[in-house]
Order: structure tokens, then C-alpha cells, then sequence
């Protein structure tokens, strides 16, 4: 940045000095009709008279210094003729230019130019039907697209000898004669000068004043290298700005602050109630509304649960229901089952739940919103960037309130005792709550539920989603998009079936204490989709989440890569593979479920040979190989279509009986241990395979493999010779 700052500041002085000797003794220049607007793209090209265009300025007067020659370019031929050579300074704006041009003080031609050829010829050019005499040319007045097309490296090669160039051009009369054709591809203009940093478009550019006027400062960022840059230091400015106070909002107090008196002034009233959108997102230059939304969020977490009036924001998300019904419900919860236990019942934005506990469960809470995605840090918002809740409940009746509202759960505390196994709940038996002033809400689940009884909870329900549950999976999504299923029970039963195969592959038990969850959302708060409890999906997903024929033969590989990071076990996944051991559950899952052997995925053999191929001319080095997870997940695939799914299952079953004193405790551990248990369980040395792909290894794992042959398979080592 500083560099490329440096480099404008310097060429802003030495166009300083250009523009006042083009410009001496005018004040004004003018035209005959309406100019167009010249785009001047880099540090080599400069605005000279700007035009009101567009609410903005752009050149309808530049120049360019190209090869060791000079370029002046004006928006409309008619700059040029006779009339308006007697308009304002125009006459002595075109002396200074072809002074300025004319460094060999050469002859001045005017090619074919009918426009121009009586104003010019008064400044003393000369008129020529050809360009064969350019060798005894020092400037050369020409409207590019009157050229030969083939004389354009003639006059580009005439200019970056030396010569000048005075020429006009008009983006948009351009257009209009030539509606097939495209200024970017077509225009001569923009063809000749492109490379030196001159461009039209098919703008209008209106007077300044009399005529269009030249005296004072050149607004700033007409450049357009100039304003990338400084839209870069401005899109940095503003983020920081955005980051540091919005940080400073969310946790000024409440009192005797006069930092938050100013920002609420700032703020303005009006905009706590605004909202962003997945049509009208808000950025960073969207401060105030992001401000308001952070100072709302802020007040309501401080009184969280409490009442509060919706905010209009639950209409985009999560929505409100299509009428108003509301219910209370006696429902009985399995408390050894962790984590949230789905209600049928949706939340009204603004309006108090009423939820009644016995005593004796302190630990229960209660939580409205199935995302779990808190999106204030991000640089663009498709919603508020907080609307879920969680509080604790108390024995004896609640009252809880969400300004946005949502799904209702009741939560069950869980732990997990290490990572390879699964949330366990931390209490036991059963509990009878009740739950009122609540919406009723799709919630279909399979052997409680018929499928008649799906086409009538969709009818009769007003809640905006649907939750379908299984014992393995809950999908959460749009009632708008659930309206499409027409039997949750045969799709339950294919992802019920990737659950099972996920458990398999790592040798989970297929008894699951609690459901994983998926959720879509308008906005997520990392990646396309991601793991996790829930696992977050984009909208857009939601037909392939629902469509259990394309699951099954098509396949997914994003929901599959999701879910399989929720069985990924650490203790053989080393540093570099979070995104590599993962997709060992995506690729089971396509072959067991979809008929897809790996190399029938995106793995494709030949494609990742030569992949291998670059890599190893590159060095072969393994930081390009953690950087690279389909790279690193190549060494696995191959490994798989050498020795088979099982070889994997019974290694990663033996790994499930590691006491926590035998199980590795560094990434070094975990490496030796691959080689050492996959070389024992295929007779194989698999430290060979690790040791050609530059996996590092122990010196004592390499000599404990060495007992093994070298694998037979030459496809494992197919491309890695250096």
C-alpha cells in the first residue's frame, strides 16, 4: 500500500506540473455537443477538464505519456472543429496541447478527419489521406475510429517513439452506431490507447460552468488506480472503524457514559428498528444501521429473556407465522439424552413464553433460535446479526421473551468426555414441562408421527419452520421448502443411514445418546456451511438436504463433509489434516450409500497425478501438502484403493480402545502411529508411502516398519519420483 501511495504521490507532482502547462492561460475549454467521459486507468494517464457525470467527476480532457511519446485525448470530435476553437479557451487549450506533443517540432497531420480538419488546419496542420508519411510526423490529430484497423500499431509504435498523439474519442455516439458491438471488445479507441491507460465508456459528461471548466484542484479518485487504492485504505478504515466501535458499543455502560451519548447521537433513533436483508445487505458503510443493530442487541442481552417488543428484523429472519394461533402444551422429556430436545413450538417475536418446570432440575434452560451463528463480525450482513437466545430456567413458571423469536428447545446440559466419543448427558430420568403462549410448529418424527399426519401439521401449523426427527438426524428447514417432501420417512431413513455409516467408519456404537442437527440460515458465520451443533447450511441447500434420491445416488459431498467432522477422531488426525481426515466419512459414505468408489468422486486418478506431478516439481515440500487438502487426501485415497475400507475400519476400531496413556500426545505420535498400525494391519511398509510423500516420520517408526516389504501397489508411489 505504501508503495503504491508513494508511486501516486510522486506522479501527482509530475502531473502537477504537465496540467499547467496544458492548461496555461485557460480557464475553460468547450465542445459542440455533449462529450463522453474518458476513463483514465493507471499512474501513466491523467485527467485534465473533467465533466459532470453521473452525480461525479470524469475527463473529458486527458493525457498520457506512453513509450517515450505524448498522448492528449478529448471526449468529442467537435472540440477540435473551427466553431469551437472560438469557444471560451479552447484555442489555446489545443495551442498547448500540440506544443506539448510536438517534441521533434515535426510536421502536424490531420488524418481523414473532416471534423477537424478546418480548426486544426488554422493551428497550422496539414491534411493527409495516408499514414505513409508519419516518419516526418511530430504530432499526428486522429479520430481512432476512423483508422484502418491495421494501422493501429502503426500509430501505437509512431507514439511510443516518440511521437504525439491528439485524438478524440466518443464512448457513447460510438455505441449507438454500433449496438452488435461492445466498447470493451470492438472500439478502436480503446483498442489503440488501452495499453497507455486511456479508455472511454458510454457515459455522458455535462459543463461545469461555462463550457467545461478548468481552474482549481482536479477532484480527488478520478484516477482509477488512485481510487482503488484509496478504496482500500477506505474499506480498511471503515472495517476498523466498524470493528472498534462496535466492540466499544456492545460494553459501554449503560450509565454516566458520554462516549455512548455521543454514539446514540450518531446512531439516531430510527435506526434500532432497521433491519439488513439477503436482498439489501448492510456493509461497512452501512455504519449507522450496524451501530443501531449492535446498541439494540446490546440492550437486549443485557436484559435477556425479559419482555421486549419484536423487532421488525424477525420478518426476514427467522420469520413470523402466517396466523395468529397460539397453544400451550404438556410435553415429557428424556433428560439422558443431552443437548436440545425439539418442542413443536415456535417462539412469536415480542410475545412472553410461558414455561413451567418442577423443582429439583436447576441446570435446564431454555432456547429460542436454532442458529447458532453471531454474525457482527462480519463485513456484510443478510440479517441481524444476532436473534438466538439461551437462559437458564428456574423451578416453577418462566416467562421468556425474544424480540425475533424462534424454534423452542429445552435444553439438557452435556459433556463429552474426549473428543473420539459422543455427548453424554450429565442427568438422568424424566421431566414433564409445560409450555404456553407459543405457536404451534411442524415437528414431525419418525415412529411417533404418520404420513398423514405430515400433510395435515403442514396445513394446520402457522410456524414459518418444520423440524423432521429421527433417532440419529434432526433436519430443521423453511416450511416454504419442507412443502416440497412428500415422504419424510423414506428420506429419514437415508439419513439415518449416513449417520450409521459415519458411526461405522470410526466404530461408534449406532445407538446415539442425541440427535445430530442440521439448520438452514440466511446467513452463516463461517463458511459455506459448517460442522458443528447444529450443523449450519445456507438456504439454498435445502432442496438437496430434502431430496433423498439425489442423496442417494448424486450424493452431497458439503453435508457429507459436515457431518463427518462430527466423528472425526483427533487422535489420527495430525496438523495439516483437519480438512483431509474428514472427507475419509465423505468418501465412505459415497461408496456405501451412492455406488461411488473415491476415484469416481472428484478424486479422479489421472486428474490428481498431475497434481502430484506440480507438487513434486515444486519442490515437494510437505508445508504445500498440509496447505493442500485434496493434495494430502490423494496419499489417503490411494492408500484406500490399495488395501480397502476395511483395513480403516479395524485400524480406527483399535484406536476407540486406546487407554489415554497409550494414545498419542503430539503430532509426531500421531504420524509414527499411522505408519506403525497401518503397516502392521496390511503386512505392508506403509513408512515407505509416508517417507515418498515427505510425511515426517521418526527415525524409530521407519525402522520398525522396515521389517514389512515395500507395497507391491506402484500406483501408492505413481508420480513422487523427484
Amino acid at each position: 500500500m505504501k508503495k503504491a501511495l508513494g508511486l501516486l504521490l510522486v506522479c501527482s507532482v509530475c502531473f502537477s506540473g504537465v496540467r499547467e502547462e496544458l492548461l496555461d492561460g485557460v480557464k475553460s475549454i468547450d465542445s459542440g455537443g455533449v462529450p463522453g467521459a474518458i476513463l483514465c486507468l493507471d499512474s501513466s494517464a491523467h485527467p485534465l477538464v473533467v465533466g459532470n457525470v453521473s452525480g461525479a467527476k470524469q475527463a473529458v480532457a486527458a493525457y498520457a505519456e506512453y513509450g517515450r511519446g505524448r498522448i492528449v485525448v478529448l471526449s468529442h470530435p467537435s472540440f477540435c472543429n473551427a466553431d469551437s476553437l472560438k469557444k471560451v479557451d479552447t484555442r489555446r487549450f489545443m495551442q498547448n496541447a500540440l506544443s506539448w506533443l510536438n517534441q521533434s517540432k515535426g510536421k502536424v497531420f490531420v488524418y481523414k478527419y473532416n471534423e477537424a480538419n478546418d480548426g486544426m488546419s488554422e493551428l497550422g496542420a496539414s491534411v493527409v489521406e495516408d499514414l505513409s508519411a508519419l516518419n516526418t510526423c511530430g504530432v499526428l490529430i486522429a479520430y481512432p475510429d476512423s483508422l484502418p484497423a491495421g494501422d493501429l500499431d502503426v500509430v501505437r509504435d509512431f507514439i511510443k517513439g516518440g511521437g504525439g498523439l491528439l485524438c478524440t474519442g466518443i464512448g457513447w455516439g460510438w455505441q449507438q452506431l454500433n449496438p452488435s458491438k461492445t466498447l470493451r471488445d470492438d472500439n478502436q479507441f480503446n483498442k489503440l490507447l488501452g495499453p497507455a491507460g486511456l479508455l472511454v465508456n458510454n457515459e455522458y459528461a455535462h459543463r461545469t460552468g461555462n463550457g467545461y471548466v478548468t481552474d482549481g484542484p482536479l477532484p480527488k479518485n478520478v484516477n482509477v488506480r488512485e481510487a482503488l487504492e484509496f478504496a482500500k485504505t477506505f474499506e480498511a478504515q471503515l472495517k476498523q472503524v466498524n470493528n472498534t466501535l462496535i466492540s466499544a458499543r456492545s460494553v459501554l455502560p449503560t450509565e454516566g457514559s458520554a462516549l455512548k451519548g455521543d454514539l446514540e447521537a450518531f446512531i439516531g433513533g430510527s435506526n434500532r428498528r432497521r433491519y439488513p436483508t439477503v436482498e439489501r445487505p448492510w456493509r461497512s458503510s452501512d455504519l449507522r444501521d450496524r451501530l443501531g443493530a449492535v446498541a439494540f442487541t446490546s440492550d437486549w442481552q443485557a436484559s435477556l429473556g425479559k419482555r421486549c417488543d419484536a423487532h421488525p428484523g424477525a420478518r426476514s429472519y427467522p420469520g413470523l407465522p402466517e396466523k395468529d394461533v397460539m397453544v400451550t402444551k404438556e410435553l415429557e422429556f428424556d433428560l439422558s439424552r443431552p443437548r436440545w430436545h425439539s418442542t413443536g413450538l415456535f417462539a412469536v417475536a415480542g410475545k412472553p413464553v410461558e414455561v413451567t418446570v418442577p423443582e429439583g432440575y436447576p441446570a435446564l434452560r431454555l432456547r429460542i433460535g436454532t442458529t447458532t451463528c453471531d454474525n457482527t463480525r462480519h463485513d456484510s450482513w443478510s440479517r441481524m446479526p444476532k436473534v438466538d437466545m439461551e437462559v437458564p430456567l428456574q423451578a416453577g413458571k418462566n416467562e421468556i421473551t425474544s424480540p425475533f423469536g424462534g424454534l423452542i428447545y429445552l435444553v439438557v446440559p452435556s459433556n463429552r468426555p474426549r473428543l473420539k466419543e459422543y455427548p453424554a448427558s450429565s442427568l438422568s430420568g424424566r421431566i414433564k414441562v409445560t409450555i404456553g403462549n407459543a405457536c404451534p410448529s411442524t415437528w414431525y418424527k419418525i415412529g411417533r408421527d404418520t404420513l398423514p399426519s405430515w400433510s395435515a401439521q403442514l396445513a394446520e401449523c402457522p410456524s414459518p419452520w418444520v423440524e423432521i426427527e429421527s433417532d440419529k438426524i434432526i433436519l430443521t428447514v423453511k416450511k416454504s421448502d419442507a412443502k416440497l417432501l412428500e415422504n419424510p420417512d423414506e428420506l429419514m431413513a437415508v439419513w439415518d443411514k449416513v449417520a450409521d455409516l459415519n458411526a461405522t467408519l470410526t466404530c461408534l456404537p449406532l445407538t446415539r445418546p442425541s440427535q445430530e442437527r442440521f439448520c438452514m440460515d440466511d446467513q452463516l458465520c463461517a463458511g459455506w456451511m459448517h460442522a458443528g451443533y447444529p450443523i449450519m447450511l445456507p438456504m439454498v441447500t435445502a432442496k438437496d438436504l430434502l431430496g433423498a434420491k439425489k442423496l442417494t445416488t448424486e450424493g452431497d459431498w458439503g453435508f457429507y463433509h459436515e457431518i463427518g467432522h462430527n466423528h472425526q477422531n483427533h487422535d489420527w488426525t495430525f496438523d495439516g489434516t483437519g480438512e483431509v481426515t474428514v472427507n475419509f466419512f465423505t468418501l465412505y459414505v459415497l461408496e456405501k450409500l451412492c455406488g461411488q468408489k473415491p476415484r469416481d468422486t472428484r478424486m479422479d486418478e489421472a486428474k490428481f497425478l498431475e497434481t502430484v506431478k506440480r507438487w513434486v516439481k515444486n519442490g515437494k515440500k510437505y508445508d504445500d501438502w498440509k496447505r493442500d487438502p485434496f493434495l494430502a487426501l490423494e496419499m489417503f485415497v490411494r492408500l484406500q484403493v490399495a488395501y480397502g475400507w476395511e483395513t480403516f475400519e479395524t485400524m480406527f476400531a483399535e484406536y476407540r480402545e486406546l487407554t489415554d496413556d497409550k494414545r498419542p500426545k503430539n503430532d509426531q505420535d500421531k504420524r509414527d502411529m499411522w505408519v506403525l498400525n497401518f503397516s502392521r494391519l496390511t503386512g505392508d511398509n506403509i513408512a515407505s508411502v509416508f517417507d515418498a510423500w515427505n510425511v515426517p516420520i521418526s527415525d524409530s517408526a521407519r525402522q520398525a516398519c522396515a521389517k514389512y516389504g515395500k507395497p507391491k501397489d506402484d500406483k501408492l508411489f505413481a508420480g513422487l519420483e523427484n
